[in-house]
């Protein structure tokens, strides 16, 4: 008898048991619950709890509604979790006090935040870990404004007639960032962001408290940064109108570019994303605008220097994509219970370019996915009230895909 209990191992436990321990666990805690042994696995898949592997949406939606697009700082916030295995369900998570006013990206399972002071920070959800990149300061045309207590009242952005608060421009400074890799164990990662009016294109590497302007657009050139990614060992951007350009942030000489596309094409596209398929290429998907939000189309092309191929669904192989806020992802639908193949899963990002596209597009926003091979657009998650920013055209980045990352 006795020699039975010593072979038992914490592996051993009865399912019902375990069954019992996450009802109780936090969504944090069952992450960590199920990485422990196979057997916990099976437990946590048996109780519906998804893998850290699969794609979630986390939203702040509810935050925006509430304090009409205005987070407070003035406590922790809380974000809801959710998944395509059971879409009616969802999970709260905590973030720090302070950490949170708003949200620019998704990469390798974390999330690049502005903070109260308008920084951006990298934050794993499920870790808890955050990681500080330069603040905004470092660009030239942003000076801090001190009270009496020594503390940040807010900043003079390029004039000084006017000051912005610190969380204000938070709220609206940074339009999108990616990350080359994860910064988890001494990664040596490299963030690029789009900012300012998404006409500034930025970087920063591991370690380092500057930002690299690399690119800017003139405002009298009417177009702005739609999306950036890494492929290859590259940065890759695209602006709404088509312009296409490769970075090279390590080079012996500096950061360089090459212009990829270099012709504008003034059509009726509401967004742009570049993805990185795990075949190898790099794809452009385009939303194309339209009267009712339901006849929204997207078009997919294989990006290539003499010119783009149109791809075709069997050309998807199976897979599905996810694009917004996120570092825009390809995953095989066979490995991922609940992803439709041949489907884009889209959430609304920064569109603040397109207001007179949107407003021809009444209800544009949220999540949804496109289905390829039918040419339909529906939502991805039951909504019971319309926002009134949808109402109203008005758009607010309030989701983002994001797979966890332990």
């Amino acid at each position: 008898m006795a020699g039975s209990y010593a072979s038992s191992s914490w592996s051993d436990l009865p399912t019902d048991l375990l069954l019992s321990i996450l009802q109780r666990l936090e969504l944090r805690e069952s992450f960590a619950f199920a990485s422990v042994c196979t057997s916990w696995c099976s437990a946590a898949a048996a109780a519906g709890m998804p893998l850290t592997c699969r794609p979630w949406l986390m939203s702040w939606a509810h935050l925006i509604e509430e304090s009409e697009a205005e987070i407070s700082c003035s406590a922790a916030v809380t974000c809801q979790f959710r998944h395509l295995l059971d879409v009616n369900k969802s999970y709260n998570l905590d973030f720090p006090k302070g950490c949170f006013v708003a949200c620019c990206g998704a990469s390798h399972g974390w999330l690049v935040l502005a903070n109260e002071l308008a920084n951006l920070v990298l934050f794993n959800p499920i870790t808890t870990e955050m990681v500080p990149l330069p603040p905004i300061t470092d660009f030239t045309f942003v000076d801090a404004v001190y009270d009496d207590q020594g503390s940040i009242r807010g900043y003079h952005i390029f004039y000084k007639d006017k000051l912005y608060e610190a969380k204000d421009v938070a709220t609206w400074f940074y339009q999108k960032a990616v990350l080359s890799c994860t910064p988890s164990k001494g990664g040596n990662y490299t963030v690029m962001i789009i900012h300012y009016d998404s006409n500034w294109l930025s970087f920063a590497r591991a370690g380092e408290s500057k930002w690299h302007v690399v690119s800017t657009l003139a405002m009298s050139e009417r177009d702005r940064y739609a999306d950036c990614a890494y492929h290859n060992g590259r940065f890759y951007t695209v602006t709404y109108q088509g312009i296409l350009e490769k970075y090279e942030h390590d080079g012996s000489n500096g950061p360089t570019k090459e212009a990829i596309i270099a012709h504008r094409n003034f059509s009726c596209v509401l967004t742009r994303h570049l993805v990185s398929t795990p075949w190898g290429d790099l794809l452009q998907v385009r939303a194309i605008s339209a009267k009712r939000v339901e006849n929204v189309r997207f078009d997919i092309d294989i990006v290539h220097p003499e010119g783009c191929k149109k791809v075709l669904v069997h050309d998807l192989m199976e897979h599905a994509i996810f694009v917004g806020l996120n570092h825009s992802t390809c995953l095989p639908a066979k490995k991922f219970p609940g992803l439709r193949p041949q489907c884009i899963y889209f959430s609304a990002p920064w569109m603040t370019h397109k207001f007179e596209l949107m407003g021809r597009c009444r209800g544009w926003g949220g999540v949804r996915f496109y289905d390829i091979e039918r040419n339909c657009f529906n939502h991805a998650f039951p909504i019971e009230v319309m926002p009134k920013r949808w109402r109203l055209g008005l758009n607010i980045p309030s989701e983002v895909w994001i797979t966890p990352n332990m």
